[in-house]
């Protein structure tokens, strides 16, 4: 997650360090195992469908999804396993240098890569739904769609690798606390530090923010226009998909950011310690909750696990009984009859939705 030790004095110097967050330890294991491992099996099951699909998988939409998706089940397989190691143990284990590199890496770099690939989500997204006439041709959906996801994972990888598999500085590892203290060395840089803090984390919160407000505002708009009532019922999905995602987003870090920030421009340390050390928690819930959102979303995957369920889940009625169905979907009925006991006779009912 995002460090919390994000304050320089003139010099460059660390004036604030991250302490633990006062919580339990075997509250916060309880809370991200029971957590992480259907979090798991519901990054794999959208993932499955969307690479074996191909209407899914050739969907713009969902390219984004697919990012954040492998990036969130990397920290799920093993970032969140490292911390669930470590309140277990009660420290960081095996405690060699390699394992906190690993750690920072995923905790911060790929958290952060998350917050970057979401922002570009938030704009991609509201262009699908208000501009969609800019991905027609095919050239400009190698400039407007492929360039810039390609362009921001390159970005992050090589800036995280750099900065922390191979620092401009000397690590040093506390293997007491999580994450080995979630402080590399070069976020006590001036330069490299700041624009980590600002430019990887702080800026995209606000294109995250200030892209919501504009959808908004959008939204408003179109629904005053009598002539697009059609169109808005199509995109009413995409919509609400993307003001999920970024609310779900923006409730941690907006608060973590402004903490930051306020930390980075000077704010006592002592101000606002146990709330920014409280936030950076939750944003582990950002990861975890995200595929839920996902499944949620991709409507065929959705209606297929249903139709599983409906088919595997037989209805047991009397003869000459009638059931009032509990929704107006079109039902396509099976009816059996067998006889059972010699005198008994149940018809099985085996109901499956027509989508």
């Amino acid at each position: 997650m995002m460090p919390i030790n994000n304050s320089f004095d003139d010099d460059g110097k660390i004036i604030f360090q991250e302490s633990e967050v006062p919580i339990s330890r075997p509250i916060r294991f309880w809370f991200l195992l029971l957590l992480d491992i259907p979090s798991i099996i519901c990054s794999c099951f959208p993932l499955f469908h969307l690479f074996t699909n191909k209407t899914l998988r050739y969907q713009l939409k969902n390219h984004v999804i697919i990012v954040l998706l492998i990036i969130g089940l990397i920290i799920e397989l093993l970032d969140i396993p490292l911390h669930l190691s470590f309140l277990h143990l009660g420290n960081v284990h095996p405690s060699i240098p390699f394992i906190c590199l690993i750690w920072w890496f995923m905790d911060i770099g790929l958290y952060n890569g998350c917050t970057i690939i979401m922002a570009w989500c938030s704009v991609h997204l509201y262009l699908l739904v208000f501009h969609d006439g800019m991905f027609l041709n095919r050239n400009r959906r190698l400039f407007f769609h492929y360039l810039p996801i390609i362009m921001l994972l390159f970005y992050i990888l090589v800036f995280y690798i750099i900065a922390i598999i191979f620092p401009p500085c000397k690590n040093t590892y506390d293997y007491t606390l999580p994450v080995c203290n979630d402080f590399p060395c070069y976020l006590g840089d001036s330069y490299l530090g700041i624009w980590d803090s600002v430019v990887n984390s702080i800026l995209p919160t606000c294109v995250i923010s200030i892209s919501t407000i504009v959808l908004f505002i959008n939204i408003h708009y179109y629904k005053r226009r009598a002539h697009q009532p059609i169109r808005w019922r199509k995109q009413r999905k995409m919509i609400l998909q993307l003001l999920l995602l970024c609310t779900l987003y923006l409730l941690p870090n907006i608060p973590l950011n402004i903490l930051i920030f306020s930390h980075i421009c000077g704010l006592s340390e002592s101000i606002g310690v146990k709330a920014q050390l409280h936030f950076d928690f939750l944003c582990y819930f950002v990861i975890l909750l995200y595929p839920f959102l996902c499944l949620g979303f991709l409507s065929k995957i959705r209606k297929k696990v249903l139709m599983i369920r409906n088919i595997t889940t037989p209805l047991f009625i009397l003869p000459n009984q009638s059931i009032l169905l509990p929704n107006h979907t079109e039902l396509k009925t099976a009816i059996f009859s067998n006889q059972l006991h010699s005198s008994d006779h149940i018809k099985y009912v085996y109901k499956m939705k027509l989508y």
